[in-house]
């Protein structure tokens, strides 16, 4: 299945994606959606957390340890930037009431509401948080995820005028790399603004770095893409 976010997904109102039901899982939970506008960068995680009672209803809160890690990151950048928080899944998936992992059926029902994210916003970055969600929306475009930098060296691939970026979620950060967590930040926040300067300057070239074109997949409807190292 190719991404079709550059295809006119905003026909189709966010209020219809709120009463989405095709996998199932809104009967533990409906889906959870920023309401931010105008997002210049997108953070991706898995799948919602089950909210209790009087809980901010929103992906990555910082009422959880990964929101909140995230929200040290934008700190310093909101002047500047505005973010945007989103889940692969947008429910919450659940096992004997405790969550679970999402099968890739459930991820396959709720990607186009992610698409249509994509299309509604069109962000200049879009962190994926974690192997799974890296590995599952970089093969929609036809690129396999190998092992994330354990030094947070990053590779983006563009796609467009929108730059994707697999990186470490938060909570890996948080159990197995504290001492490491502000070299983390840094090095995101670093990210952020340089890569939203060269899609402002709508470059393919980029000066630290080196960019190879992508050959197109015939099975995917997407423009080339850019794998770029850093």
């Amino acid at each position: 299945m190719a991404i079709k976010y550059f295809q006119g997904l905003n026909t189709i109102t966010l209020n219809h994606r709120k009463k989405c039901t095709a996998c199932g899982l809104h009967l533990h939970q409906l889906p959870c959606y920023d309401t931010t506008e105008n997002p210049d960068i997108f953070w991706v995680g898995l799948s919602a957390i089950l909210f209790g009672e009087g809980d901010v209803k929103m992906p990555l809160a910082p009422l959880t340890r990964s929101g909140s890690l995230i929200k040290d990151i934008e700190l310093p950048l909101k002047r500047d930037f505005v973010f945007y928080k989103t889940n692969l899944v947008k429910c919450v998936p659940l096992k004997g009431g405790k969550i679970r992992y999402p099968l890739e059926m459930e991820m396959e029902k709720c990607f186009p509401n992610l698409e249509y994210e994509l299309d509604a916003y069109k962000p200049a970055i879009v962190f994926l948080l974690g192997k799974q969600v890296s590995s599952f929306v970089m093969k929609k475009i036809g690129k396999v995820v190998t092992n994330l930098s354990e030094d947070f060296e990053y590779e983006y691939f563009k796609f467009g005028k929108t730059i994707f970026v697999p990186i470490h979620h938060p909570s890996y950060i948080l159990v197995y790399k504290r001492k490491k967590i502000g070299i983390y930040i840094e090095k995101i926040q670093n990210l952020c603004n340089t890569l939203i300067s060269n899609t402002e300057n709508d470059s393919y070239s980029f000066t630290h770095s080196k960019v190879t074109k992508v050959k197109q997949n015939k099975h995917f409807n997407y423009p080339a893409a850019y794998h770029v190292t850093t």
